[in-house]
């Protein structure tokens, strides 16, 4: 019995060494020769969710690089901001886009249920730190191995093809197309009611790792601004204004905010009341350049569109 029980204790050893070195392993390698190198030209970069992905179209703006992705947290945006400056030296400003959606209690979500951790953790898994895998393991251990699992095949797919290229799939301009008719019961339309954001639940873990990303740049020396894309007039997150503007001034009093949030534009170029479509993007981004030709991140004195 003995002997049968040191061989079982045996084969399950070596079997969980096996695992940990398919998962270490690679991980390790991509670590290592991960690639988030961007053309030199671009010295200034943005970072956020969905609405500047779709609002800032950089192939219009000059030394402009836009690297947002639909529905990415900070926690995510974190481990690639890490990555992309430290790989870019030319980059000077970073920019982080700060949307009222973005104190919500719905990031918790983004950030560790499996429909958007399975599709994030395994494209930023292998730069976190041993407390961002805490984070994720102590909330949903079930969901966390189960996205190891995901994140490990495709780590060791990377590792055997050599594909250590991030730049190209960690986030850009998308355009879209589509028109929509809006007016003030969109900004209700999934039966949501405007009171839920009156007084609305934080995200806590968003608002951590948003000062986590504040810190990382200042640290690196760059230039750091928060920036609010255009939202549609009724959008309804925009019910949350005072809480938002509350967070900002009280935790984040130190970076300023670039609001164009009442930039004007008319109800065919918004796509939704949360995303510009390509004709409102165009218009927008055409501003934007202008600005920044006349300097408005050469100093860190703060911009308000009214």
């Amino acid at each position: 019995m003995a002997q049968f029980l040191k061989k079982t204790a045996l084969f399950i050893l070596t079997g969980l060494t096996v695992i940990s070195g398919i998962v270490a392993i690679p991980a390790c390698l991509i670590n290592h020769f991960s690639d988030f190198t961007i053309n030199k030209k671009y010295k200034i970069v943005l970072f956020g969710h969905s609405h500047p992905e779709c609002a800032f179209n950089d192939s219009l703006i000059t030394g402009f690089k836009n690297l947002s992705h639909s529905a990415e947290p900070y926690f995510y945006t974190y481990q690639k901001v890490k990555k992309v400056v430290s790989q870019n030296p030319q980059i000077e400003t970073v920019l982080i886009e700060y949307s009222n959606n973005q104190i919500d209690e719905k990031m918790n979500d983004w950030t560790w249920d499996y429909k958007y951790m399975s599709n994030m953790f395994p494209i930023y898994s292998s730069f976190m730190h041993t407390t961002d895998i805490e984070v994720l393991f102590k909330h949903d251990s079930g969901v966390f191995f189960n996205c190891i699992s995901i994140s490990a095949r495709q780590n060791l797919f990377k590792a055997i093809t050599f594909d250590y290229n991030f730049a190209d799939r960690i986030g850009g301009y998308l355009k879209l197309n589509r028109s929509q008719r809006l007016s003030t019961g969109d900004s209700l339309a999934h039966g949501i009611s405007k009171y839920r954001f009156l007084n609305p639940r934080l995200s806590i873990i968003n608002l951590i790792y948003l000062r986590k990303i504040i810190d990382y740049c200042k640290q690196q020396n760059k230039k750091l601004f928060l920036i609010r894309s255009p939202q549609y007039k009724y959008y309804e997150y925009r019910y949350n204004e005072k809480v938002y503007l509350d967070v900002k001034n009280r935790y984040f009093k130190d970076v300023k905010l670039i609001d164009f949030n009442n930039f004007p534009l008319s109800d065919d170029e918004f796509a939704d009341p949360g995303h510009l479509n390509m004709k409102g993007a165009s218009r927008f981004s055409n501003y934007v350049n202008k600005q920044i030709e006349a300097g408005i991140f050469v100093s860190d004195s703060g911009f308000v569109m009214k």
